[in-house]
C-alpha cells in the first residue's frame, strides 16, 4: 500500500496546534515587565516632583526672609501665608516657617507641624537652632534649607551583609538669597 505524503498545509496545522498558547504566554510575561517598569517610572517621577516642590518651598522661604528686615515686621507678610502674631518667636518662625509649610501643603505634601515630616536645617531641633543662629548672623544673605522625611514602605532583612536597615529617607533642598532683595 502506498503512503500518502503529508501536504504542507497539514504540517502547518499540527505545528500551529502546538504553538497556540505561545502568544498568550509571551503577552503575559511582557505585560508584567511593562507594569513593573511603569511603577518604577511613577516612583521616580514622584521623587522628582517632591524635589521640585521642596526647592520651590525653600525659594519661597528665602524670598520672604530676604525681604524682611532683620527685626521683621507684620507689614512685610500677610496672613495666612505668615503668622505675625506668634508671640516671642523669631523672625524666621513668624514669617518663613508658615510660608514654607503653606507652600508644601498647597502642592500636595503634608507640611503641617503635626505631621513631623518637614524640618528646617536639620532634623534634630538643637542642630537646627544652631544652624539658624549661624545663618541669621550673616548681614548679606539668607539661606533656607528644607528637609522632608519619607517613610519607606519596606525594610531590609537584618541578616543582610550590609547595614541597610533604612526606614526613612530625607529629601533636602536649599536656597540662598541676598538680603533686602
Amino acid at each position: 500500500m502506498r503512503k500518502l505524503q503529508k501536504l504542507p498545509f497539514q504540517i502547518r496545522r499540527r505545528d500551529q496546534k502546538r504553538e497556540q498558547g505561545q502568544a498568550l504566554i509571551e503577552f503575559a510575561l511582557m505585560i508584567l515587565i511593562l507594569f513593573v517598569m511603569l511603577i518604577g517610572v511613577s516612583i521616580i517621577a514622584q521623587g522628582f516632583n517632591l524635589q521640585m516642590v521642596l526647592y520651590g518651598a525653600a525659594y519661597e522661604g528665602a524670598r520672604i526672609w530676604a525681604k524682611n528686615p532683620v527685626k521683621g515686621g507684620a507689614e512685610y507678610c500677610t496672613p495666612p501665608a505668615c503668622d505675625p502674631s506668634s508671640g516671642t518667636a523669631s523672625n524666621f518662625d513668624k514669617y518663613v516657617v508658615p510660608a514654607v509649610r503653606k507652600y508644601m501643603t498647597d502642592n500636595g505634601f503634608d507640611g503641617s507641624a503635626q505631621a513631623g515630616k518637614l524640618f528646617f536645617f536639620a532634623k534634630d531641633p538643637a542642630q537646627a537652632s544652631k544652624a539658624l543662629q549661624g545663618i541669621s548672623r550673616d548681614p548679606l544673605q539668607v539661606k533656607v534649607t528644607v528637609l522632608y522625611s519619607i517613610e519607606l514602605p519596606f525594610t531590609t532583612p537584618s541578616d543582610t551583609p550590609f547595614d541597610l536597615n533604612y526606614s526613612e529617607i530625607q529629601v533636602i533642598a536649599s536656597c540662598t538669597m541676598k538680603r533686602g532683595g
